[in-house]
């Protein structure tokens, strides 16, 4: 067994755990607040190494599409696929709701 993805793994989460400055940036774009994303949905599951993972559901044209809704119309049409999914891999699905947004920085060319 490698060392190096757990060295990679470390790095990211002393990377991520860093104290950094948060400060909310002003989106004054003139889009009505509803046309923003405050809140996503995402549908997770425990995969074989035991970590956590978003599922995924096949397409009709064989690509994947992950299951996260950022609103109610996409929520309704995902969680079908969700519980076929839970139900034909017998494995236990969690739909998680994700609000509060905090924006970190304004990433520009």
């Amino acid at each position: 067994m490698s060392i190096i993805p757990k060295l990679v793994a470390l790095g990211l989460v002393g990377a991520l755990s860093s104290p950094t400055q948060q400060r909310q940036i002003n989106y004054n774009t003139g889009v009505p607040d509803g046309q923003r994303i405050n809140q996503l949905w995402v549908v997770t599951y425990v995969n074989e190494k035991g970590l956590e993972a978003v599922a995924q559901a096949k397409l009709q044209g064989g690509d994947y599409a992950p299951l996260i809704a950022a609103d109610l119309a996409r929520l309704a049409s995902m969680l079908p696929a969700a519980r076929d999914l839970a139900t034909t891999r017998n494995i236990k699905m969690r739909l998680i709701k994700f609000t509060n947004r905090v924006d970190i920085e304004d990433i520009v060319s």
